[in-house]
């Protein structure tokens, strides 16, 4: 059975969180983690927030728990108010606060899988939150002023950073930006979080960053031994 198997909008987006989870579970031991949406043996691996809703709604996580632990769900904040999302940034009293734009998400995902199947699978299922994109995720590795904080314009700002094209350029990888996104460029991107170190301190600057982690370490997971 695979550790983790990840629901996400793109294979991008799977990229930096397996990295991720590499780095926060380094004192046990690297985890096997499991692309289970977009599925990695289509042809074009379309992705987006409708298909995540839509796989959710579909039920296929159903299937996925037989073969993995826990199955991490990513969607970016930038789509919440959308038709179809519908998660408004304020109410009735006015903007909402960070922690609580975020957890309205988790709910609206919540919502989508369904009371039966949250109290059956409970926290099996865990979910990554990238205000306003995953992206965002990656600045601090690359920032260490206030631009490694931010949570907008995140591509554009990663396409930006000359260190970063410097170092895709050795490798004879993409450039990052919204019209060419590719895997191997943002493994590169976001390696140094496979150090748990770098993580916890680097990357929980970044306050969505840090609610997955915070969520991490609420489920206490232990990896069962390898044998």
């Amino acid at each position: 059975m695979h550790d983790f198997a990840l629901v996400t909008e793109g294979a991008t987006d799977h990229a930096i969180l397996k990295n991720i989870l590499i780095g926060y579970f380094k004192e046990q031991r690297e985890p096997d983690v499991h692309r289970e949406h977009p599925d990695p043996r289509a042809e074009k691996q379309y992705g987006g927030w409708t298909l995540v809703l839509q796989y959710l709604k579909d039920k296929k996580y159903q299937q996925a728990f037989q073969l993995n632990q826990y199955l991490i769900v990513q969607v970016d904040t930038d789509v919440a108010e959308d038709a179809g999302f519908d998660v408004p940034r304020q109410n009735e009293k006015g903007k909402l606060s960070f922690a609580e734009f975020v957890q309205n998400v988790v709910e609206r995902l919540r919502n989508e899988i369904g009371q039966q199947d949250m109290a059956l699978y409970g926290d099996r299922f865990i979910f990554a939150i990238g205000v306003e994109q995953l992206e965002c995720w990656v600045l601090p590795l690359w920032f260490n002023d206030a631009k490694g904080e931010q949570t907008v314009n995140c591509t554009n700002r990663l396409g930006d950073c000359n260190q970063l094209r410097d170092e895709l350029k050795k490798k004879n990888y993409r450039w990052i930006r919204k019209e060419e996104k590719d895997p191997l460029s943002y493994d590169l991107a976001t390696r140094e979080y496979r150090k748990r170190g770098t993580l916890v301190t680097q990357g929980a600057r970044n306050p969505s960053v840090a609610i997955f982690l915070e969520e991490l370490g609420r489920r206490n997971i232990q990896l069962p031994a390898v044998e």
